[in-house]
């Protein structure tokens, strides 16, 4: 009877109205669903642009170094000058390293299982040469090279390059161009990509906190709250999600990825990053600085890298002699020297590999009248010059109008394979002329074995070698660099004397030897967080003097 009843009920005119009505809100309830789902696809696409506009600002900042450093707050345009560097206190820095290396040996040498490090930043080649060598000393070494860094210059491809490249700052273009150039460690290159770190931190800003926590319960180390509290620093998310891998890292130019990281760290200051990045006043600034200070041991390989720590208020340098293989870098045969001779004829050979840079490395109008009048009193003299850097035109042109144009030769910038039988090809190597410190290029012509003329500032070199300065041929003017050409171009047993002197110099200060046991003991200590002895107190604690605050606010601009 009750079905009956209900058939009967449910056949009633208004009965079905509603039946009607409910069918017709639940196909608009569907069409709401499918359009709500349809809006948040749309909402999740635009926030994926956004985050790409987000990272390609990033990127665009970082490579507009000209705009960024336009407004700089703390650079040192005249490190040389800093009141600190003054003898005593850059020996005790020395002897303060020193006391630093011993404790770090000793505790290497009681365990000296291989270390897991990830090498960061190939600036100039400097991680890929010392991952080689550590993974020549034992170690298992992994290089991270800067992905947003597009030169072929610090490829490391190009530390094995045997040819000629001339589109330097282009090194996708030279990895297509030699796509089979094998390396002797293996390289990651991380993309730059916080996606999903923005999405999941704009998530909890919405009061979904889950996907922000599990990321970061995922990766506890991190430092998860600097990647989101500075303006275009969360792209680096995955780069040092993948150092979290690795007991410790040794980073150079930049520490960013390896402050993220949260895992323990050394940084090597290549130049720039202390004298101008570190002292911006921006948030990439304030984090280059921040991460400095962060690593354990800044290495410091030069005198005036000391005045920029005082400047800035870091006091975790330790000096390290720049590691150099000396092994592959030696005396040799050089190849191509019959080829120049059969090209530009017999004679002398000076080479000047450094970039052409009129303010950094002094290669002014000046500078080539001074050449120039070599040429003429030696016309068997041949200047060879790699061009690239900041003044190629200018120095181009004022070459080819000059009469001993023939004795003026450029040539293509060459990879490192190549440039070693340069070095060993020529005999006389020319640096830089304006800091009056050397870096990669003077200790490179050093362990192959040639004289090197370059401005040293003796007076800051000799407390930090404790008075084994590099017998370098120093010339701080025109006149020392004319003279000193002259007297090595007439006289052979002088380039080889020389030659052979300041390879011993480099090999007894800077041979890998001595430098790599050094390199890895202290990022030993690093990776198991060993403290140093109380005892032990760096100098760079020194209270401030009334000079140096003077000093400091000179270069407040």
């Amino acid at each position: 009877m009750k079905e009956i009843i209900k058939k009967i009920v449910f056949q009633l005119p208004f009965i079905k109205q509603i039946k009607e009505k409910e069918q017709q809100l639940s196909q608009q309830e569907q069409q709401l669903s499918q359009k709500e789902q349809q809006l948040s696809q749309k909402e999740q696409q635009l926030q994926l642009q956004k985050t790409e506009l987000e990272i390609n600002k990033f990127k665009i900042a970082s490579f507009s170094k000209d705009i960024q450093f336009s407004y700089p707050n703390n650079i040192d345009h005249h490190p040389w000058e800093h009141p600190y560097l003054i003898p005593n206190n850059i020996r005790r820095f020395r002897e303060y390293s020193n006391l630093v290396w011993d404790f770090a040996l000793d505790y290497y040498q009681k365990n000296s299982h291989p270390l897991e490090c990830a090498f960061v930043v190939n600036m100039a080649q400097n991680m890929y040469k010392w991952g080689k060598l550590a993974q020549k000393y034992g170690s298992h070494a992994t290089l991270f090279p800067n992905i947003m860094d597009n030169s072929a210059l610090n490829c490391p491809e190009w530390e094995e390059f045997d040819g000629e490249f001339s589109d330097l700052l282009n090194g996708e273009k030279f990895l297509t161009c030699y796509p089979n150039i094998k390396l002797q460690i293996p390289c990651n290159r991380i993309l730059m990509n916080g996606s999903d770190l923005y999405s999941a931190y704009q998530k909890f800003c919405n009061g979904d906190f889950f996907p922000l926590l599990n990321l970061m319960a995922k990766s506890p180390q991190l430092r998860h709250e600097i990647l989101l509290g500075y303006q275009g620093f969360y792209p680096y998310y995955q780069w040092a999600k993948s150092l979290t891998q690795f007991e410790v890292i040794y980073a150079a130019s930049s520490p960013l990825a390896a402050y993220a990281s949260g895992k323990p760290y050394c940084f090597f200051s290549v130049g720039g990053d202390l004298q101008f990045d570190c002292g911006r006043n921006d948030d990439l600034g304030k984090l280059m600085l921040l991460g400095v200070n962060a690593a354990r041991f800044l290495t410091i390989s030069n005198p005036h890298a000391i005045g920029h720590c005082r400047r800035l208020g870091l006091t975790n340098g330790v000096y390290l002699p720049y590691p150099m293989d000396d092994h592959d870098y030696c005396p040799g045969e050089g190849k191509i020297r019959e080829q120049w001779n059969q090209i530009y004829g017999d004679g002398i050979y000076v080479l000047m590999t450094s970039r052409l840079d009129s303010k950094v490395k002094g290669q002014d109008e000046n500078f080539l009248q001074m050449l120039i009048k070599v040429a003429q009193e030696r016309p068997q003299v041949k200047f060879i010059f790699l061009m690239w850097g900041n003044s190629v035109k200018e120095f181009q042109e004022q070459m080819d109008n000059c009469q001993q144009k023939q004795q003026f030769i450029c040539l293509e910038p060459v990879g490192k394979k190549r440039l070693i039988d340069y070095y060993r090809s020529c005999d006389i190597v020319l640096d830089q002329f304006v800091y009056g410190y050397y870096g990669a290029t003077a200790l490179e012509a050093a362990a192959i074995g040639k004289p090197v003329l370059i401005k040293l500032r003796r007076e800051q070199y000799d407390p930090l070698y404790l008075g084994d300065v590099a017998p370098m041929i120093n010339a701080h003017n025109l006149e020392d660099i004319y003279q000193s050409l002259l007297e090595l171009i007439d006289d052979l047993e002088l380039r080889h004397n020389q030659g052979q002197a300041v390879r011993q110099w480099l090999v007894r200060n800077h041979g890998e030897q001595k430098t790599v046991p050094l390199m890895l003991a202290l990022l030993r200590l690093t990776a198991d967080q060993i403290a140093l002895p109380p005892d032990l107190k760096n100098p760079l604690y020194d209270s401030l003097s009334q000079e140096e605050l003077d000093y400091h606010k000179s270069c407040r601009v």
